[in-house]
């Protein structure tokens, strides 16, 4: 299921837990939740509670402004990487 404010996408699954992804911060991320659950109310399940949120994994990214050669970086250092060939 997506959203586009917070742009989001959530895994909802029969057990009645759902994976939210795609927020940029904490509260995002339980705006997104809460929203979920409405929609899930709407389509029919009015039983349906928002319960025990929490964050369970960051992730951060960033740009180094260079092109990184990876297999001459995984040749350099093959004690910590390895080389898949296809």
């Amino acid at each position: 299921m997506r959203i586009r404010e917070p742009k989001t996408t959530a895994l909802v699954f029969n057990t009645g837990k759902m994976v939210i992804t795609g927020a940029k911060s904490e509260q995002l991320a339980r705006l997104a939740a809460r929203k979920y659950a409405r929609i899930i109310q709407k389509l029919g399940f009015p039983e349906v509670r928002f319960l025990d949120f929490k964050i369970q994994n960051l992730v951060g990214s960033c740009d180094v402004k260079f092109p990184i050669r990876l297999e001459g970086l995984a040749y350099e250092h093959d004690d910590y990487s390895s080389v898949c060939q296809s």
